[in-house]
């Protein structure tokens, strides 16, 4: 076997052994007492978990098991952000109840304990769609910090402590961060559009951004050029499709992204009304084999193999992430990636005479 392989079986048997701690902690808590003091779920399995769904209404969305992860239905089943559902489930689990307030349906909606009149609900469903449990948070009580609400199926109304905002947007549970570098790993950044292209690189000594090739009688716009060749840094997008929804669209735009590492970034953009839609894709263009070497090679040179290595499995990685996507990207980010040639550059003032701006010199006659 290995090493490789014994390393993943390593890091599995910790997740397994991470996760039976983390079933037992909620297990085996106290339950809650007649007086109304303790939490609110109890015993919940979070493996059981197929389903989630969260908040109310024409606004409800829903998070569904996928593999060992979940995807967020109502964003035609992109991943859902592992860090957010942990969130999510974890602090619904927290949740205390302080007191028990009533038990009379009649309250319900002066309390926003009902469904309909709640603030926000959230259900744990099974593999068969049946609600295993989940919340319903009502009105603020006036006891700051504190509100109304039940557990679902459960008559009795509490005043609750440590209640979670669950969200009130499929997005808000998908991490939108697209790409991530820092402006020293580029090597070049090449703008393609109807009107031509052009390439930005590095200025030698400079954190500015040069154009690879400058048109006669012209000088760059410092600033713009500095915008376009780090637009690409720490992207994020606000909405996301599948490509088979986002028809009418014609990605007629390219902005590609060169790192020093050999990573390629190709982003299609596509311009409707006032939004800006991109495809992404990304590559790795060092084709050699890393091999090991006769004799002891240097810790620089298994550093560098390393690293390529690495580089190349964030790629492939990345490129199952974009495929099949459509994002909607800030419109001040498409400006800076969207920008022609033109809008880099300007005229060379003529230069004027060397007397034009002096004032003429008197000379005095010798008496």
């Amino acid at each position: 076997m290995s090493d490789k392989r014994l390393s993943f079986l390593g890091i599995l048997a910790i997740v397994s052994v991470a996760g039976a701690v983390f079933v037992s902690q909620f297990v085996n808590r106290s339950k809650t007492t007649s007086s109304g003091t303790g939490y609110l779920i109890q015993g919940l399995d979070p493996a059981a978990i197929a389903k989630i769904a969260v908040g109310k209404g024409d606004e409800a969305f829903t998070l569904r098991r996928a593999g060992n992860g979940f995807v967020v239905e109502n964003k035609d089943n992109y991943p859902a952000d592992t860090m957010m559902i942990n969130n999510l489930l974890t602090s619904c689990m927290d949740i205390r109840t302080v007191e028990l307030y009533t038990q009379d349906e009649a309250n319900y909606k002066d309390l926003g304990a009902g469904e309909e009149d709640a603030q926000s609900v959230v259900k744990f469903l099974d593999l068969g769609g049946k609600i295993i449990t989940g919340v319903i948070i009502g009105k603020d009580c006036p006891s700051g910090g504190m509100y109304y609400g039940r557990r679902v199926g459960d008559k009795k109304v509490y005043v609750m402590d440590n209640v979670p905002w669950p969200g009130s947007s499929p997005l808000e549970y998908i991490d939108r961060n697209l790409i991530s570098m820092s402006k020293a790993e580029i090597e070049s950044v090449t703008v393609t559009s109807p009107q031509g292209s052009y390439t930005l690189v590095p200025e030698a000594n400079s954190a500015e951004a040069m154009l690879k090739e400058l048109p006669a009688g012209k000088k760059e716009k410092k600033n713009e050029c500095s915008q376009v060749f780090s637009a690409i840094m720490n992207l994020r997008f606000d909405d996301v499709n599948a490509v088979s929804k986002m028809t009418g669209l014609k990605f007629d735009r390219e902005y590609t992204c060169l790192l020093k590492d050999s990573t390629l970034y190709l982003i299609e953009i596509a311009q409707k009304d006032s939004n800006t839609y991109v495809k992404c894709n990304v590559a790795f263009t060092d084709k050699t084999q890393v091999r090991k070497e006769q004799g002891v090679e240097s810790r620089e040179e298994l550093e560098k193999k390393e690293a390529k290595l690495l580089a190349k499995e964030k790629t492939q990685k990345l490129q199952k992430t974009f495929e099949g996507w459509v994002y909607e990207i800030p419109s001040y980010r498409a400006d800076y990636m969207t920008k022609t040639l033109d809008e880099l550059v300007e005229d060379i003032a003529p230069a004027k005479p060397a007397d034009a701006n002096e004032p003429k010199k008197t000379v005095q006659k010798s008496k």
